[in-house]
């Protein structure tokens, strides 16, 4: 069942400037390359004897990087990363400033392999220095005490020169776990902590790039973990942060990231052994991360699109004499947006795993034993040839629950017994149901802007950045729906919502279908590596998992039109990704349950049939097997006998039980042992099950 795990993805960094890597835009970059004639003399004039012209280069290198993918390309197949951390040693402060600037742009669009090259340059060693002289006069600052007559210039930088460090430091740290052990031995967090604890003294751009390093730093890190643990006063900070009314997009950013790093740090903050302030983390969370969500997609994305046609055409004119122009209003328009979906992203992802902790451990499938099961003769043909013992430890499941969801969710089970029962008035599924989940449909519906222009030979988009931003945001919310409307279904007594809010769920599945036609375009093929619409295929993929639970939660009841089930097994036809298939007939089977709807069942049943003939794949084949054992499992439904027994469907499964037996042996349990245990089950199930039916209407 499609559940979204934990959306911590190294490959969505969240970044002060909302920049893509080169990989997501380098396809959607129109500008011009800047020539090598202009490249290799700004380059050499690194290595001037004239402070003046170093710290000129630098600049100016900086601002080439942003440029297009072709000059960053050419810049770096001439060794700058080396001449850039040369001059983080440099004897002039301005120097230094302009270098660390330079490094720290391409942490934000060169990728990770050109982090990792930084990396394997010894960045860290350089970067590392800067931090106690950047320290000391921070704190001189804060205190208000007097500063030398010779660090007055360094004064004027310091708040650049702290967002470069921590920003270089924070992207080697999510690059690799190599890095992060190297930056676990800086001892960070004291460093850290010292901007968090001063929200209200410090530019937000700088509270930000702490907040985001800390984010990463305190996720499953134990040596990280080590440090909170004997520093338990920097759990107030973070709590103080929570607590603020913020104004600005930087500082509700800044709020959200606080919010993860207390989620990250739950299980310090409220240990099972003890209670504090903090033992709902979830409660104390969600109202910050509810209240981010609040963002209208549809004027950002008209908003972006007038402003990036404006700053496209001033990067066409850029002048390099003048390499630190004040950004202009156009600009200022796109980073804010820019800011905004990226904490919009972060919100998302949050949201999505605290649902996803609140079902984890609880088995999605039906508890009734269906007797089939029970039913197997001793028919040594139909046998099948796996040990017992290792089905039995193939069905052990990780029961494992935050303390804190399990206490809630016991709560809530012991509410259900007293009817009648209203959890609307419940603070955090009042959250959900009434905050969250509207938020999750805008999120999810796309923007003029939010994919390129399906056309050939290149996709097109005005502000290549800001579609790419706009698109992964979609992705978030169609996962945090997804693992909404799984929350619901699993870990809410009743399935409360379903039944009490069965309209919402009803309009929601509309609704998919909806944003579905608007994604696929002109047809997508979900997992083809269609250049420029990989995002399409990826919520598309999204989006049938949705379906699939809200058909589950609805108990199949889903309002049901004509080209529903035609495009679900479109889907399925269409796509080359096993994920989506998996969706599709998961989605089917639930549908197919429903009575007094024989024809539609006869149209599944006949497509899951002809489906197993084609030999699928292992994943798309077990999960046709146990739908099909799901719909047939009573002689008592209306479609078992004109389906099923007059379409010789039982004939047709005995047929392939030695096709299904191959493929469960050609399956390595070493490298996939998840998969062998569920294909053991589906072939061991056929075997009952075909006998089951045989003996069914004797």
């Amino acid at each position: 069942m499609g559940k979204v795990k934990n959306n911590k993805k190294k490959q969505v960094r969240h970044n002060a400037t909302g920049m893509q890597t080169n990989a997501e835009i380098a396809e959607a970059e129109s500008l011009q390359t800047v020539p090598m004639e202009t490249i290799l003399p700004l380059i050499a004039k690194l290595s001037s004897p004239d402070a003046n012209e170093r710290a000129w280069a630098a600049a100016g290198a900086s601002n080439l990087l942003m440029h297009d993918a072709g000059t960053r390309r050419l810049m770096l197949s001439k060794n700058l990363i080396g001449a850039l951390i040369d001059r983080l040693t440099d004897s002039v402060h301005e120097v230094v400033v302009e270098a660390l600037g330079a490094l720290r742009n391409l942490t934000v669009v060169g990728g990770d392999e050109v982090i990792s090259e930084m990396y394997n340059k010894s960045v860290l060693t350089p970067v590392a220095a800067l931090i106690p002289s950047l320290g000391n006069m921070i704190d001189t600052m804060l205190s208000g005490a007097a500063i030398s007559a010779e660090d007055q210039d360094k004064r004027k930088t310091v708040w650049d020169w702290a967002e470069n460090v921590i920003s270089v430091i924070w992207a080697m740290a999510e690059n690799s776990e190599k890095a992060l052990k190297f930056v676990n031995k800086l001892d960070m967090i004291p460093f850290l902590m010292s901007f968090m604890s001063n929200v209200d003294k410090i530019p937000p751009k700088v509270i930000v790039a702490a907040a985001q390093c800390l984010y990463t730093l305190t996720d499953d890190n134990p040596d990280c973990r080590v440090v909170f643990v004997k520093n338990l006063n920097y759990i107030q900070p973070l709590k103080n942060i929570l607590g603020l009314n913020v104004n600005a997009e930087e500082e509700l950013l800044i709020k959200t990231l606080a919010a993860g790093i207390v989620i990250n740090l739950r299980t310090i903050i409220s240990p099972k052994a003890a209670e504090s302030d903090f033992s709902d983390i979830h409660g104390a969370v969600l109202p910050v991360l509810s209240g981010a969500l609040s963002y209208d997609l549809q004027k950002a994305s008209a908003e972006a699109a007038a402003a990036a046609q404006v700053v496209n055409a001033q990067k066409q004119e850029l002048d390099l004499s003048k390499p630190n122009q004040p950004a202009t209003t156009e600009e200022q328009t796109l980073a804010l947006i820019e800011t905004r979906l990226q904490t919009l992203q972060l919100a998302l992802e949050l949201i999505a795993n605290i649902c996803t902790e609140s079902v984890e451990g609880v088995d999605h499938e039906d508890e009734q034993e269906e007797e089939w099961k029970d039913d197997a003769g001793d028919d040594d043909e139909m046998e099948a040839d796996e040990d017992e013992d290792e089905m039995e430890d193939a069905e052990k499941k990780d029961n494992d629950l935050d303390e804190n969801t399990l206490r809630e969710m016991e709560q809530l089970a012991a509410a259900s017994a007293e009817t009648p029962m209203d959890l609307s008035g419940h603070p955090i599924i009042n959250i959900l149901i009434n905050t969250v989940f509207p938020a999750l449909i805008n999120l999810g519906t796309p923007t003029p802007l939010s994919f390129p222009e399906q056309e050939i030979p290149t996709p097109a988009t005005v502000a290549p950045l800001i579609t790419a931003q706009l698109a992964t945001t979609h992705l978030r919310a169609i996962e945090a729906l997804n693992n909404f409307l799984l929350t619901m279904a699993d870990a809410v007594p009743g399935k409360w919502w379903y039944k009490h809010r069965k309209s919402d769920a009803e309009q929601c599945w509309v609704w998919l279908f909806q944003q579905a036609g608007t994604v696929a375009g002109k047809g997508v093929q979900v997992g083809a590596e269609e250049k420029g619409q990989e995002m399409r295929g990826a919520i598309l993929d999204a989006i049938v998992g949705c379906l699939w639970t809200l058909a589950r939660g609805l108990d199949t009841q889903v309002p049901l039109s004509d080209f529903h089930v035609p495009a679900l097994m479109g889907a399925y036809s269409s796509t080359i990704s096993d994920s989506m298939r998996v969706k599709a007939i998961g989605c089917l089977g639930v549908i197919a349950r429903r009575q007094g709807a024989i024809e539609t069942n006869k149209v599944i049943g006949e497509f899951l049939i002809n489906l197993l003939k084609n030999k699928p794949s292992t994943d798309a084949c077990v999960e046709a097997l146990n739908a099909i054992y799901d719909i047939y499992a009573d002689a008592e439904f209306d479609y078992d006998l004109p389906v099923y027994v007059q379409g010789n469907f039982n004939q047709e499964l005995k047929g392939m039980i030695k096709m299904v037996k191959f493929m469960v042996r050609n399956i390595d349990r070493r490298k996939d042992r998840d998969l062998r245990n569920r294909a053991d089950e589906a072939s061991m199930n056929l075997v009952e099950f075909v006998k089951y039916k045989e003996k069914e209407r004797r």
